[in-house]
């Protein structure tokens, strides 16, 4: 009899522990967890579904009349992240529309405009309209990449091959972003601070 009570309470005690760790974690994926009183998931960086603003690859632009075209090649969007140790977990692009064709992007992770980079190796992609979301979103996981930062940087994105028509993000207003032309190495603020809808899921140690 008591080998069966004793039998019940590590049964029950099995139990509240199972359920609060539920409580107190997230799952990432089937077989990763975290502590949610350790770490936390934050998204960083310009964050808009609105398509009221558009900003694009091979897109003009210039926002003033009668003025000679800037045509834009690449971005390196702003990552505000915080001074703590972290783990960039996934990559999300919010293009303006579902895409008609095939899109061959470059994307680099940089400490600055043109220095040393976070990954190994710039990734070069190819999306397609098969992996946008309903809200025509692109999510890319870097999990298995570990990489790891405690400040700062920026998301660089370039276009690699000529398209039918420019490929549009949805766009932030007021953030901190810079573009180059085609035919121009130099880096330009964009007006208004108009920045494509690209961030980062960073798990943040607390």
């Amino acid at each position: 009899m008591k080998i069966y009570t004793l039998f019940i309470l590590t049964f029950f005690t099995f139990i509240a522990h199972a359920q609060q760790l539920d409580q107190d974690t997230i799952n990432l994926n089937e077989t990763v967890l975290f502590d949610k009183t350790k770490f936390k998931l934050k998204r960083v960086g310009p964050d808009t579904k609105s398509k009221t603003v558009l900003v694009g690859l091979k897109a003009d632009l210039n926002m003033k009349k009668d003025s000679l075209p800037k045509i834009v090649k690449g971005f390196s969007v702003y990552i505000n992240a915080p001074k703590k140790s972290y783990t960039v977990e996934q990559l999300n692009f919010n293009f303006g529309n579902l895409l008609t064709e095939d899109v061959k992007l470059k994307i680099d992770l940089r400490k600055q405009l043109d220095s040393e980079s976070l990954l190994e190796k710039p990734l070069f992609l190819t999306i397609n309209q098969d992996q946008q979301d309903e809200e025509h979103v692109f999510h890319y996981n870097l999990k298995e990449q570990n990489i790891k930062g405690n400040d700062a940087f920026y998301i660089y994105v370039e276009l690699l091959e000529e398209s039918q028509k420019p490929v549009f993000f949805n766009a932030a207003m007021f953030s901190k972003c810079y573009y180059q032309p085609e035919n121009d190495k130099q880096w330009h603020k964009t007006p208004l601070g108009i920045a494509p809808s690209i961030n980062a899921d960073l798990l943040i140690k607390k």
